[in-house]
């Protein structure tokens, strides 16, 4: 290589060393003009908790921006709307850089970011380096994604201790391993709290209808969050009620055949993703419409990109399936590697969600539940937009 080659080469070098400085002294000067700032970690219910938060501060009267990923990348501005983030290519945690520069310039006085990251180098740089949080709130740690973030419990909350930087104040619900938050803090001078299952019971009792909209451990982070910055339980209530939420929230309708002799309910679950999420839901579900316990169809939506889930599924399912559910049909990626494990589950065919229900809804039984679980993308995405349209909002 010649002396004109190297020296183009040490210039290259130089220049990129003076970008990197120069995008970190513009990220600290954008962080540093945002008082407090929130970053939501966990398994699952990470995009409910933050718009939560969210809601109740900005009914506290602050000026809240936040970031969600969820089923779809929002921004939530200060003035109610809501920007969706453009993405050329794949997810990147970089993404968080323009979301604290936006907050920076719009003056929020509060940000509220859900974690993205899979891999534990990534939550530690985005917790850690861009973000820097000084209120880390931990949703639950279950089983996902372990291909990434390890086979156990355990090992899941040390990736998620990643997210703890120094002097933070983290809150973790008690059902969750937490020895691993504890080395998390460390002796870097944070605090750490675990939130007692039904704190957050106080605000049912104000508002009955409350635990069927919500997830109460959801709940149990967001109230104990907001009690320690001192906001009042009227406001923590007003907050909740009035959050916008994702639209891979759990969601029911009811529906009638097309004979308009039977109705049914559609349930959203595609966004849960993971076997425990998922029944979670279901027997929640499940307890507001007992009569249905015997009736549920389930509709599996696969991912051709997530082969260790659908593998995860024919295990969750292997055993107990049809305890849960009285048919089981399976559609997207991987349906007929899971059908061959599964010889019972029926593999859905159509290409549009009218050729989908006519499949599901074939001789449906009167007060019948179909649960869509597994994914949103794909299927699950064009099923819930055409339930909404054909389905009346059964207020859960």
């Amino acid at each position: 290589m010649g002396i004109t080659a190297l020296l183009i080469l040490f210039l290259c070098l130089v220049s990129y060393v003076f970008y990197l400085i120069c995008e970190r002294i513009s990220l600290d000067r954008s962080l540093k003009r945002i008082p407090l700032r929130i970053a939501v970690t966990g398994t699952r219910g990470k995009s409910s908790v933050a718009r939560i938060l969210a809601s109740i501060l900005i009914e506290d009267g602050r000026k809240v921006v936040s970031k969600t990923t969820g089923s779809q990348a929002l921004l939530l501005l200060p003035d109610g709307s809501r920007l969706e983030l453009s993405r050329r290519g794949t997810a990147s945690i970089l993404e968080q850089k323009r979301v604290v520069k936006k907050a920076s310039r719009l003056h929020a006085d509060c940000l509220v970011a859900e974690i993205m990251s899979i891999h534990p180098e990534n939550h530690y740089f985005e917790a850690q380096r861009i973000l820097k949080p000084h209120i880390v709130a931990v949703t639950n740690v279950r089983l996902d994604h372990t291909e990434a973030m390890g086979d156990s419990t355990e090992d899941i909350a040390s990736v998620l201790g990643l997210d703890v930087p120094p002097k933070s104040t983290v809150f973790v619900p008690e059902q969750a391993p937490y020895s691993p938050f504890v080395d998390a803090v460390g002796d870097s001078g944070g605090t750490l709290f675990k939130v007692a299952r039904g704190v957050a019971a106080p605000l049912c009792e104000m508002a009955p209808d409350l635990a069927k909209r919500e997830f109460l451990d959801n709940l149990d982070i967001a109230y104990s969050v907001a009690r320690h910055l001192n906001i009042d339980h009227r406001i923590i209530l007003k907050g909740i009620l009035k959050a916008q939420h994702d639209i891979g929230r759990l969601k029911v309708w009811i529906a009638r055949s097309a004979d308009r002799e039977r109705s049914f309910y559609l349930v959203n679950a595609f966004a849960a993703n993971d076997p425990e999420s998922t029944f979670q839901i279901l027997s929640k579900v499940l307890e507001l419409l007992p009569a249905a316990s015997d009736k549920v169809i389930g509709v599996l939506n696969l991912r051709a990109d997530r082969l260790p889930r659908t593998l995860q599924w024919i295990k969750a399912l292997k055993h107990d399936a049809m305890r849960r559910f009285s048919r089981l049909y399976v559609t997207g990626g991987h349906c007929s590697m899971l059908r061959r494990r599964l010889p019972y589950v029926e593999i859905l065919r159509g290409r549009t969600p009218e050729g989908l229900m006519s499949g599901i809804t074939a001789g449906i039984p009167d007060g019948a539940v179909v649960f869509g679980f597994g994914n949103i993308k794909g299927a699950g995405m064009h099923l819930v937009g055409y339930w909404n349209r054909i389905g009346e909002d059964y207020g859960i």
